[in-house]
């Protein structure tokens, strides 16, 4: 076999592994569930930026126990410190909600929701954060207006993070999806 012959055979191995992913993604996104989830965006700390918006998306903690064994931390004196539940994530009546994890769910089906102490418990926050990519020539739309708050599209996969698909403005005049061109 030429060399030639092993770089095309090379090629067509990582042209399926890409297609497949992209199959993959698709997949879900057609037959799992969506829902729209309030977030607000955050400077990732990552070594490198690009044309992506990271997105905190916010989970409804009210029902979970507010009690010592997920109190986390408290760093400064009258701090109200926050708690810290290992949860699954599920798409359940248009939500997207935490499902307490127990022992017996895998560590990597499950991921952490986190509620500040001086913050509501239906905005509680997952501890990954979703990027959501923007074209080059594509004009962001922040820093919002006030009064306005941001919204996301999810697609709910059976495992992982909730990958985001389309953002929303709401405010006093309604709810608007954003065309990001």
């Amino acid at each position: 076999m030429t060399q030639r012959n092993r770089g095309i055979i090379l090629l067509a191995i990582q042209l399926v592994l890409v297609l497949s992913i992209a199959a993959k993604y698709v997949y879900e996104r057609k037959v799992c569930p969506r829902v729209w989830v309030r977030t607000v965006q955050v400077d990732p700390s990552l070594p490198f930026r690009g044309r992506y918006l990271a997105l905190r998306l916010a989970v409804d903690a009210c029902s979970f126990p507010h009690d010592s064994s997920s109190l986390f931390s408290a760093p400064y004196l009258n701090s109200p410190g926050s708690w810290r539940w290992r949860v699954k994530i599920e798409a359940k009546d248009g939500r997207l909600v935490g499902v307490p994890a127990g022992d017996d769910i895998r560590p990597e089906l499950t991921q952490e929701l986190q509620q500040w102490g001086n913050q509501s418990c239906d905005r509680a926050a997952l501890s990954e954060s979703a990027d959501y990519f923007i074209g080059d020539r594509a004009k962001s739309p922040f820093p919002p207006k006030p009064n306005e708050e941001l919204w996301v599209e999810v697609t709910v996969p059976p495992s992982g993070p909730p990958r985001p698909i389309q953002l929303a403005i709401s405010s006093d005049a309604g709810f608007k999806p954003l065309v990001i061109r």
